[in-house]
This record gives C-alpha cells, sequence and structure tokens, in this order.
C-alpha cells in the first residue's frame, strides 16, 4: 500500500510493551466539536467538513465562496507522527509459505478501509520470525481501533484453523487482537 504520509518515528519493536506508548484519546476527547469551515489536511490532502472527514469535495453541495478553508494535519496524521494507535493486531505463528498471502490480505484490507474512511489506516505492519520453526509473527498497528478488528476477522476468514482473542484497553479505545495460526 503507497502512501504519501509523512515520515515518523517508529513504534516500539515486538516484545516490548505497548502499553508505555501514548494511545490516542476517546474520539470526542480526540476531535473536540465540529467546525463550520473547510478543513485540508496539510499532509494527506483528507477534506473536513460537514462535521467529518472526507477524500474530496466532490459531494460538498454549500461549496461556496465565504466558507474559510483552514489547514493543519488530520488526526490520522497527527496520530502516526505522534506515534499513537487505536488498533493492533498480532498475528503468531503465521506459516512462512502463508506469509506474503496474509501481508496482501492486511494490506488490501486497509486499502479497503481507507476507500471509506481517510481516517483509517494501516501505521504500520512489522514481521518477524517466531520462535517456532519455518513460522513468523506479524504485528500490524492502525489508526482505528475497528480496523484492527476487521484485520482480523478477514485473517481468520481467509485462513480457517486460526483464531483470535480481542483486549479492550479500560482506559482508552484501544483494541489489541491477537490471531493464532495452529
Amino acid at each position: 500500500m503507497k502512501t504519501n504520509l509523512p515520515k515518523y518515528k517508529e513504534p516500539e519493536a515486538f516484545g516490548k510493551s505497548h502499553a508505555s506508548m501514548e494511545k490516542s484519546k476517546k474520539e470526542e476527547q480526540e476531535f473536540g466539536p465540529g467546525k463550520e469551515s473547510i478543513g485540508i489536511c496539510r499532509d494527506c490532502g483528507a477534506m473536513y467538513y460537514n462535521k467529518s472527514w472526507h477524500h474530496n469535495l466532490r459531494n460538498y453541495k454549500q461549496l461556496d465562496e465565504d466558507k474559510k478553508v483552514n489547514f493543519f494535519i488530520c488526526p490520522a496524521c497527527k496520530m502516526i507522527g505522534d506515534q499513537k494507535f487505536e488498533g493492533q493486531a498480532i498475528l503468531e505463528n503465521v506459516p512462512e509459505n502463508l506469509l506474503s498471502e496474509a501481508v496482501r490480505n492486511i494490506e488490501n484490507t486497509g486499502e479497503r478501509a481507507y476507500k471509506r474512511d481517510p481516517m483509517d489506516r494501516i501505521i504500520k505492519i512489522k514481521k518477524q520470525k517466531s520462535k517456532t520453526e519455518g513460522t513468523w509473527n506479524v504485528e500490524v498497528l492502525a489508526t482505528e481501533n475497528q480496523l484492527a478488528r476487521n484485520i482480523a476477522r478477514q485473517i481468520e476468514k481467509a485462513f480457517k484453523g486460526s483464531g483470535s482473542n480481542v483486549k479492550w484497553s479500560r482506559n482508552e479505545s484501544t483494541a489489541r487482537i491477537v490471531v493464532r495460526f495452529i
């Protein structure tokens, strides 16, 4: 999945706790009240109007010359830059012969989500050999917890014999989903 996102510092690696990483606030705290003007993200070009984010102004019926246009960083780009995430999907013990297919499945799921909503993005996909011979672990960080959950569902659907376990943070809207290949 090619994107023109800004460079960001890598999140912590496998084996280290993500608990120490700062995570995003709940949506109502994160985005604040709706704005009357049109907003354009300086980094990705996403557009804010009618209290939601869009890819373009094509469906904006009230576009007129009196509207203010503000340029700023959208919440998804800000999360990426601040190394925050709301969803983490971890695939454990992915057989080596299924690794590229699993990663392609993750990327396709992320692309479909992004087409629906410009705030739904995969931040990072990290592959690492697991301790079990001939298998890999894959970590996916996403800007939305439901995107991580959807990735896990798509993996379970595509690869029968895998199962997941969802853990939600008590204080934030963060989800950690672990999918184990058997």
